[in-house]
């Protein structure tokens, strides 16, 4: 089922305890829009103020992991992704789920799987992750700019991974956290939307790309379909 435990543990937006697990109370409650798509939601509550928190998750027979909507919304939904493959979304939920419970060296070890998961899924599976850093960067996947970003997350998670003086404190795991999201929408979210666009039931004609090229949600020029 779409339902994952994991969505329990979260900060509650409304009263901020922190570090806690919100009880749970309804899943799979299916409303059907007027358009014939259903959409399934929980409801959660703190267990110290006693507020609700609405989550709506994927259908019972989805394999998608994330929260799809959060209300109210709380801290961690601004480190939400959608479309992450499922590999790449265990290790990332599971540094959020560690970071969130006060163990930042944990947290910078998933992170730096993440990208590890992350650059398999487009076939990079060097033994050193500074290669295959470089090889997502050579073939184009993400920019130069993010260079520095990755080799940071990198950085962070060899501190977490070895047993020396220096450990990963709060702040510095936040930090890499919020570069992990940044890459992952770059590298999951922004196609998977796309693409939705383009399978959408209500396209309208969308003016011609710059160059003549076809309308946005199209075969790009140059490309067999």
């Amino acid at each position: 089922m779409a339902w994952d435990a994991n969505f329990e543990f979260r900060d509650c937006p409304w009263c901020g305890l922190t570090n806690t697990r919100l009880d749970v109370k309804t899943i799979n409650q299916k409303i059907t829009r007027r358009d014939g798509v259903d959409r399934y939601w929980a409801t959660v509550g703190c267990p110290s103020c006693g507020s609700a928190v609405l989550i709506e998750h994927g259908d019972p027979n989805s394999r998608y992991r994330s929260p799809i909507t959060v209300v109210p919304a709380g801290r961690e939904v601004e480190a939400s992704v959608r479309h992450l493959p499922e590999d790449v979304e265990r290790y990332y939920l599971g540094a959020m789920r560690v970071l969130r419970v006060g163990v930042p060296d944990a947290a910078a070890v998933q992170l730096r799987r993440t990208l590890e998961a992350a650059a398999a899924h487009f076939g990079i599976r060097e033994r050193v992750l500074m290669k295959s850093i470089e090889k997502l960067i050579e073939d184009g996947h993400v920019t130069q700019s993010f260079a520095p970003v990755l080799h940071h997350i990198r950085a962070v998670g060899n501190v977490g991974a070895h047993a020396s003086d220096e450990n990963v404190d709060q702040a510095t795991a936040e930090g890499a956290l919020r570069f992990t999201t940044q890459l992952l929408r770059n590298l999951f979210e922004v196609p998977g939307e796309l693409n939705d666009l383009t399978k959408g039931p209500a396209q309208t004609a969308l003016p011609p790309a710059p160059g003549g090229g076809p309308a946005v949600g199209g075969t790009p020029a140059g490309s067999s379909s």
